[in-house]
């Protein structure tokens, strides 16, 4: 999403950076800067919006900046480092005691393994595929 927005130019990447307070008055009489500046926070809000699901939109509706936008759909998705480090738990041992279902189709497992090791991604964190299977042998 970022790389959008660099497309967009460079006011409206500033946009999620820095917060934005729509100045009072006329419209008419705001400065220039002010003006681009209030345009470029518009644009990008309604980009974030428009890529949002129903729960996502319904949380950051009522912001008045893309900041505000942008920050509560982080601490949303990512929340805090104690829920980070939860989920980042809870998917490797999803995958570590990952196994087929009795009545799931091969693309049905892969489907899950890919949601589980995609998850890990926008968390800062990877399944090494470097990791050894362990054979389990029963007498």
């Amino acid at each position: 999403m970022t790389l959008f927005f660099k497309s967009l130019g460079v006011r409206v990447e500033k946009a999620i950076t820095k917060d934005f307070i729509e100045p009072q008055g006329d419209k008419d009489i705001w400065p220039d800067a002010t003006a681009k500046d209030y345009k470029a926070n518009a644009k990008a809000q309604y980009a974030l919006t428009q890529a949002l699901n129903d729960d996502d939109l319904s949380r950051v509706i009522n912001c008045k900046s893309t900041y505000e936008v942008w920050n509560d759909l982080i601490v949303t998705n990512e929340g805090t480092s104690r829920v980070k480090e939860s989920k980042i738990d809870l998917l490797h041992s999803q995958y570590e005691n990952f196994y087929m279902l009795d009545d799931e189709s091969i693309d049905e497992m892969l489907t899950r393994l890919t949601k589980i090791t995609n998850g890990l991604s926008p968390l800062g964190d990877s399944i090494d595929n470097d990791l050894k299977i362990k054979k389990v042998i029963r007498v």
